[in-house]
């Protein structure tokens, strides 16, 4: 009777699991898709700058796209409801590719880790989930699929809130304990960085002193940045005293970097250069 018992959940679990492993894949396209909607434009580091996809509406475009991919997988028939996420999630590997070292914008503001590998093995992995779902073959199980989207997305939104939060609680507890002056700032962005672009617009409307103080380092990647800020993306920048080494925290972000050029200490006598 038990052995009967056992064989019957083993093949009904069997059957369920591609149905459960595609909702699961929706999970992170909702939360992800929501945050990019309601968050406004101008408060997104957005890391695409150029086709249809670039700031300010790429954002929305995206998210909009990934409620789409979400709906489509829960709705789908059969093996159709695997193509969604598979395909999603392989372009999402491609941009993450495309923009490695970029702030990530995944979740809106949260203040995750720059785009990196974790970022394309996890989009990949995925993708490559939803593929062996699509050789499975999904059953047609609304109730399923609904109860593991609304599961899978209640634990991401969670994992992307307590990230945030400890990173804000960094961020945070380095600020109250920097009482260093700053002499000069050395500053990392790159080419294909929107928020770069942006960021240098406003220091051009900074009294020259300000200007002079930032020395400026164009970076390809993340994996060319300084090990202190492996993981910030870019723009990102560290505060230096007289001596060129640097003082407090680093820092990332158009806003952060702003301050930390609005702190600069003017009139000291170091030579400062802009690069």
């Amino acid at each position: 009777m038990r052995l009967t018992l056992r064989v019957t959940l083993g093949r009904t679990y069997r059957r369920l699991l591609p149905d459960i492993a595609v909702a699961a894949l929706a999970g992170p396209l909702v939360v992800s898709g929501v945050a990019k909607v309601i968050t406004p434009a101008e408060e997104l580091d957005w890391p695409l700058d150029s086709g249809p996809l670039a700031a300010p509406g790429g954002a929305k475009i995206v998210g909009a796209g990934e409620l789409a991919a979400a709906a489509a997988t829960l709705a789908a028939p059969g093996r159709f409801a695997a193509l969604a996420p598979m395909g999603t999630y392989a372009a999402l590997t491609v941009v993450a590719h495309r923009t490695k070292g970029a702030k990530c914008a995944c979740f809106g503001t949260a203040r995750l880790a720059a785009i990196g590998r974790t970022h394309i093995g996890a989009n990949a992995s995925a993708s490559l989930i939803a593929a062996a779902a699509l050789v499975a073959a999904p059953g047609h199980r609304h109730l399923v699929r609904t109860a593991t989207a609304l599961l899978s997305a209640a634990v991401t939104h969670g994992v992307v809130r307590a990230l945030d939060r400890r990173a804000g609680k960094t961020s945070g507890a380095a600020a109250q304990v920097c009482h260093d002056p700053v002499d000069s700032v050395r500053l990392y962005v790159s080419d294909d960085c929107p928020a770069c672009r942006s960021l240098k617009h406003l220091l051009q409307f900074m009294e020259p002193a300000r200007r002079n103080a930032v020395r400026t380092t164009v970076v390809s990647g993340e994996d060319e940045l300084p090990p202190q800020l492996a993981g910030l993306g870019v723009p990102c920048a560290l505060g230096l005293d007289t001596r060129g080494e640097p003082v407090c925290a680093p820092v990332s972000g158009i806003g952060a970097v702003k301050a930390l050029v609005d702190g600069v200490t003017l009139g000291a006598p170091a030579v400062r250069r802009a690069g």
